[in-house]
C-alpha cells in the first residue's frame, strides 16, 4: 500500500489535524535528495561532536562504558578480557586521568590500584562506593559489584579441584541423597 492510500484510509476516520499530530509521515525523496539529506545530517553530527566540551565527552564516554558493562553482565559467560580490572582501566581512560591521579582521587594506594587493575587483588565494597561517587553516580556501585561477582561465579563453576580439596576437610556433612 502506498502512503497516499494509507493517508486516504486514515482520512476516513480522523481529521487532517489528528493525523498530523499522531503520525510521522516520511517524505518520499529522490535518490539525490536522500543523499543530500544524509550528508546534511552527517555534517550536523560532526559539528555537534566538535563542539562538545571536555566534560560532555567524559560524560558520554562514561555512559558508554556503563552500557557496555550492562551488556556484558547480560551475557552468560565470563570473559577474562572483560574483567573488573579491564573495565576499571577503561573507566580511568574515559575520564582522562592518569592511574596515579585517579588513585589519589579515590584514596587508594597506587600499588593496590595496580593490583586491582591487573586482577591480582579483588576490590572491596568500599571501593565500589567510591567508584560510584567518582563517576557522579553514572556507574552505580551495584554494577561494579556485579562485574566482580561474575568472575567469582565463573571460578566457583570451574574450580573442581579446590572444591574437592575443601570438601575433604568437612566432617558430619548433611546427607541429602
Amino acid at each position: 500500500m502506498s502512503y497516499e492510500e494509507i493517508f486516504k484510509k486514515l482520512q476516513e476516520k480522523y481529521t487532517i489535524e489528528e493525523i498530523a499530530e499522531s503520525m510521522m509521515i516520511p517524505a518520499e525523496l529522490t535518490e539525490e535528495e536522500e543523499k543530500e539529506s544524509k550528508e546534511a545530517l552527517r555534517q550536523l553530527r560532526l559539528k555537534l561532536h566538535r563542539e562538545r566540551t571536555e566534560a560532555e565527552r567524559i560524560r558520554y564516554d562514561t555512559l558508554r562504558l556503563r552500557f557496555q558493562i550492562e551488556d556484558y553482565l547480560k551475557e552468560k559467560e565470563f570473559s577474562p578480557e572483560k574483567s573488573f580490572g579491564k573495565y576499571l582501566e577503561t573507566y580511568i581512560h574515559a575520564i582522562r586521568k592518569t592511574k596515579k591521579a585517579f588513585s589519589e582521587d579515590i584514596d587508594v594506594h597506587y600499588t593496590r590500584l595496580s593490583r586491582i587493575l591487573h586482577d591480582k587483588e579483588e576490590p572491596n565494597l568500599a571501593l565500589m562506593y567510591r567508584l560510584e561517587k567518582h563517576s557522579g553516580q553514572l556507574i552505580p556501585a551495584l554494577l561494579w559489584w556485579k562485574l566482580m561477582i561474575k568472575k567469582q561465579e565463573h571460578q566457583i563453576r570451574k574450580d573442581k579441584d579446590t572444591r574437592a580439596a575443601e570438601g575433604k576437610k568437612v566432617k558430619n556433612a548433611l546427607k541429602t541423597r
